[in-house]
């Protein structure tokens, strides 16, 4: 299972309390994310999608896109975690 851009922006959206994200969004300018919102987001992806987002490329890190586009850059990333693969 690749991780869409809707999936993120969901993710992203729950944590910050602002349904509709979009990717084009910014966390900190038009999310209103605070670090401490930033840290809950990357475990959260982490989480939900059993990948592991290096916190040295969160410094490059501006909008929801660029925060997709690194969690595509981990090595688990099409990688389910085994709990979500297993039917409810």
């Amino acid at each position: 299972m690749l991780i869409q851009l809707d999936d993120v922006c969901r993710a992203v959206g729950l944590v910050l309390g602002r349904p509709g994200a979009s990717g084009a969004d910014r966390l900190l300018e038009d999310l209103g994310a605070e670090s401490i919102d930033v840290l809950n987001i990357m475990v959260t992806l982490e989480q939900q999608f059993g990948v592991s987002i290096d916190e040295a490329g969160m410094a490059g890190v501006s909008t929801v896109r660029d925060l997709h586009e690194l969690v595509l850059k981990s090595p688990h990333a099409g990688n389910p975690p085994e709990d979500a693969a297993r039917p409810a």
